[in-house]
C-alpha cells in the first residue's frame, strides 16, 4: 500500500514537471515583448541563385539571394510588415539561410525596424534543451537529478558575481583560485552532503589542483615561455600568463574532481558493505578502479579540446596551413592545457585512494581497538 502510494504521488510529481515545462516552452515562445530589439516573424522567403563564389584555394561555391518578408511581433511597430534581402554562401561560412516562420532577431531599435538581420531568436530551443534536461536528470535521477539542477545554478550565479566583481582581469588568477574552492565546495557539499568520502573528495581536488599548478610553475620557470599570442581576443591585456594559469586551474577542476568523487564513493560503498575490510585491500581496491576511469577520463580531456579545435583546424587547412604548422603555431596552449590536465588525473588517483583510505578507515581500526580494549577490561574485572 505504502508503496503504491510513493508511486502515485512520483507520477503526479512528474505530471506537474510536465505541465511546468510545457508551460515555460509557451511562455517562451511568446516572449517577443520583453524584447527591447526588434523581432519579426517571417512570412515569405523566396531563395534564388546570384552566382558564384571563388574561394582561397580555387574552389567554387554557389551564392544564394533570398528575398524575405516578415512581421513585427514587438515594439512600436508591431504588425507592421518589413521587406528586406539576405546573402549566403553554399557553406554558409559568414551568413545563414533562414526559412519561413522562423523568428529573427533584426538590427534595429525599439522605434526603428531596422534594414537586416541580426541573427535568429533561439531561446525557444534553448528553453526545450535545458527544460528536456531538467526533466530527465529529476525523471531519472530523482532527489539527485534535482540536487545536480541546483549545483549547476549556484555554480553558474557564483561564476557570473565573481568575474561582474572583478570589472576587468587585472586580479584574474586571485579570483579564479578563490572561485575554484567555492565551485568544488558547493558541487561536493551539495551532491553528496556533508560525508567522509564528500571530505576526502575535497581535500584530493584541492591537493592535486595544488600540485599540478606546482608542476605547471616549474615547467615554465625552467622552460621557454609559451607563446600566448595564439590566444583568442588576447587584445592588449598584459597577463596571459595568469589568463593561462586561471584557465588550466578551472577547466582541470572537473576532470580531477570526477576522479576524487568516482574513487570515494566507491571504497565508501566497499567499507559500508564490508567493514572488515583492512587498509590494504582497500588501497588495492581503490588502484584498480583508479586503473579502470584513469583512461576513459584522459581521453574525454582529449576529445573537449580536440572538438573545440575543429572549426579552426578547418579552416586554417582550408587555406593551405599544414596541419604540422598548426600544432606547432596555433594550438600550443590547448596543448599544453590537456597534458597538464591529464597529469591531475594521474595523480588524482593515488592521492584519491590514499586520503579516502586513511579518512574512512584509519579511525574506524582505531575505534575498534578502543572498544575491544574496553571490553578486555571490563573481562577482567
Amino acid at each position: 500500500m505504502l508503496e503504491f502510494i510513493k508511486q502515485s504521488k512520483k507520477r503526479k510529481l512528474y505530471c506537474i514537471l510536465g505541465i511546468l515545462y510545457l508551460l515555460c516552452i509557451i511562455f517562451v515562445a511568446n516572449d517577443a515583448w520583453l524584447y527591447s530589439t526588434p523581432i519579426a516573424k517571417l512570412t515569405k522567403v523566396e531563395t534564388s541563385v546570384s552566382g558564384e563564389e571563388t574561394g582561397t584555394r580555387g574552389t567554387k561555391e554557389k551564392k544564394y539571394k533570398q528575398n524575405i518578408q516578415g512581421v513585427i511581433l514587438n515594439g512600436e511597430n508591431k504588425g507592421k510588415t518589413i521587406s528586406f534581402t539576405n546573402e549566403y554562401t553554399y557553406t554558409g561560412m559568414t551568413k545563414q539561410p533562414y526559412h519561413k516562420g522562423d523568428k529573427v532577431l533584426l538590427n534595429g531599435t525599439s522605434k526603428r525596424m531596422g534594414s537586416g538581420i541580426r541573427g535568429l531568436k533561439r531561446d525557444t530551443e534553448l528553453m526545450i534543451l535545458v527544460g528536456f534536461l531538467m526533466f530527465v536528470l529529476i525523471t531519472i535521477a530523482g532527489r539527485q537529478g534535482a540536487l545536480t539542477i541546483l549545483t549547476v545554478i549556484f555554480n553558474v550565479a557564483v561564476f557570473a558575481i565573481g568575474f561582474w566583481k572583478a570589472g576587468d582581469t587585472s586580479n584574474v588568477l586571485e579570483m579564479c583560485s578563490g572561485l575554484v574552492i567555492l565551485f568544488a565546495v558547493i558541487t561536493l557539499v551539495g551532491l553528496n552532503g556533508i560525508h567522509k568520502k564528500t571530505w576526502a573528495a575535497l581535500f584530493t581536488t584541492l591537493i592535486v589542483l595544488v600540485m599540478i599548478m606546482g608542476i605547471f610553475d616549474v615547467v615554465i620557470h625552467h622552460a621557454e615561455d609559451l607563446d600566448y599570442s595564439t590566444m583568442e581576443y588576447l587584445g592588449s591585456i598584459e597577463n596571459p600568463d595568469e589568463i593561462f594559469h586561471a584557465e588550466i586551474l578551472i577547466s582541470g577542476l572537473g576532470a580531477i574532481m570526477d576522479v576524487a568523487v568516482a574513487i570515494a564513493a566507491s571504497l565508501s560503498e566497499i567499507v559500508e558493505k564490508k567493514p572488515e575490510v583492512t587498509f590494504l585491500e582497500l588501497f588495492k581496491s581503490g588502484r584498480e578502479i583508479g586503473y579502470d576511469i584513469m583512461g576513459t577520463m584522459i581521453n574525454v580531456l582529449l576529445f573537449v579540446f580536440g572538438c573545440g579545435l575543429i572549426p579552426m583546424c578547418l579552416i586554417r587547412m582550408n587555406n593551405d596551413v599544414s596541419l604540422i604548422t598548426i600544432i606547432k603555431l596555433h594550438i600550443p596552449c590547448e596543448l599544453c592545457r590537456f597534458l597538464v590536465e591529464s597529469i591531475g588525473i594521474v595523480l588524482a588517483i593515488p592521492i584519491s585512494i590514499l586520503v579516502t583510505s586513511v579518512m574512512i578507515k584509519v579511525p574506524g581500526m582505531f575505534h575498534r581497538q578502543k572498544k575491544a580494549r574496553k571490553v578486555q577490561g571490563e573481562g577482567k574485572c
